[in-house]
C-alpha cells in the first residue's frame, strides 16, 4: 500500500508548520496514484521493446514458455539434489513440463581448501567451490545447442563442535547451489528469449567435461 505524508518547513526559521487539509487531500491523491503507475510501467516498457525473462508481455516476448518446457535432470548426490531442487523453482515454476522440448544436463563437482591452519594442524576455515559443467539439448538430440561452466565459491567455518561444523558445511552448500542455479537459468533464459533463427549456433567442439544428452526420454 502507498502511504502519503505531507510535511512543510517554513524556510529560514527551522519550525514546522502543520499540515493544511488540502495537503492531505493532495498527498492522498498521490498515493491513490500508485498503483496505476504500478500497472502502467511493464507496458511502458514493452513499448521500448524491453521483455522480461522470465515472464511473457505476449506471445513474443520473454523466454517463460520456452522454458517451462525444458526438462531438468536429477543430478547424483546430496548437493546435486539440492542444485536440482533450486533449479526447477527456478526454470519449471509450475510443476514437471507435460511436454519436454529440452533437456538440461548437469555435471556437479566439487573442491575444498582448508585455510587458517592452527598449531594441531586443524583447519579453521574452508573455502568450497562447486563446479557446475551444463549443456542443454534438444530432446531426442546428441548435439547440444548450448554449453557452459558455473562455478560458485563458498565459506564456512570449521568448528570445534562435530554437529554444528556439519551444519555450517551444509548450509555453505545450500549458498554454493543457490548461486549455480540462479547463473545457470539465467543463462538458458538469456539463449532461449531469443528467437530460434537468431540463436548462437551449436559448440562445434564439446570438452569431454559436457554432460552427455540422456540415452532415452526422462519424464516425457
Amino acid at each position: 500500500m502507498w502511504w502519503s505524508r505531507a510535511f512543510s518547513a517554513e524556510v529560514g526559521t527551522g519550525s514546522a508548520q502543520k499540515m493544511r487539509p488540502n495537503q492531505g487531500i493532495r498527498g492522498s491523491r498521490s498515493g491513490a496514484l500508485g498503483p496505476l503507475l504500478a500497472a502502467a510501467l511493464p507496458l511502458l516498457l514493452a513499448a521500448c521493446g524491453w521483455h522480461p525473462l522470465y515472464g511473457r508481455l505476449d506471445d513474443n516476448g520473454g523466454a517463460g514458455q520456452e522454458l517451462a518446457s525444458v526438462h531438468v535432470q536429477p543430478i547424483p548426490n546430496r548437493v546435486g539434489q539440492n542444485l536440482y531442487n533450486e533449479l526447477r523453482d527456478r526454470i519449471n515454476p509450475g510443476g514437471e513440463p507435460a511436454d519436454p522440448q529440452y533437456d538440461l544436463v548437469i555435471g556437479l563437482t566439487e573442491q575444498e581448501q582448508q585455510y587458517l591452519v592452527q598449531e594441531d594442524q586443524t583447519a579453521t576455515r574452508v573455502d568450497l567451490t562447486l563446479y557446475a559443467n551444463f549443456a542443454l539439448y534438444q530432446r531426442g538430440n546428441s548435439q547440444a545447442l548450448m554449453i557452459g561452466q558455473s562455478r560458485s565459491t563458498t565459506t564456512y567455518d570449521e568448528l570445534s563442535n562435530q554437529y554444528a561444523s556439519v551444519v555450517s558445511a551444509n548450509d555453505a552448500h545450500r549458498r554454493g547451489a543457490e548461486t549455480l542455479a540462479d547463473e545457470i537459468a539465467n543463462r538458458v533464459a538469456v539463449y532461449l528469449a531469443q528467437p530460434p533463427d537468431q540463436r548462437p549456433p551449436p559448440p562445434s567442439v564439446t570438452p569431454s567435461s559436457t554432460p552427455k544428452a540422456p540415452a532415452f526420454p526422462f519424464g516425457g
